[in-house]
């Protein structure tokens, strides 16, 4: 069985690799989630797997925070704002798990667009920042 969310070197890749390995143990995370979920785990189970995401999400997001203000990426606050609606967003189907001990297939639909959309688009841009910067440098 192939994951259901799977690192792209090509499409995901940042060039920086603290934050790649970070994405990949978040592709893991989410990973592991859908596995429970597919297998019918129990909802203590699958709680515990949603508040490992939710917790290293946001560590990733505050790493990946103080990386842009390291390299002074002037995108940096706007990228903030959209860290705070992810955020915001799958505390949302996090709660409503708690609520009724179900996973809509439109959590996971949301976790692909968070890796494909944001990786590969907002968060790139602060990859070619630093690759413009080493260019001028």
């Amino acid at each position: 069985m192939s994951d259901y969310f799977e690192w792209n070197e090509a499409k995901l890749g940042l060039h920086v690799p603290e934050m790649d390995r970070e994405h990949q143990v978040l592709i893991s995370l989410m990973n592991k989630l859908h596995v429970l979920r597919e297998k019918k785990s129990s909802s203590g189970e699958v709680l515990t797997a949603i508040n490992a995401l939710g917790e290293y999400t946001v560590k990733h997001f505050a790493d990946e925070e103080a990386y842009m203000a390291r390299i002074q990426y002037p995108g940096i606050a706007v990228h903030k704002t959209v860290h705070k609606q992810l955020l915001a967003k799958f505390t949302g189907y996090q709660q409503a798990y708690k609520k009724d001990g179900k996973l809509a297939d439109d959590f996971f639909v949301f976790l692909k667009m968070w890796l494909n959309a944001h990786i590969s688009s907002v968060d790139m841009k602060y990859s070619q920042h630093v690759a413009a910067s080493a260019r001028s440098a």
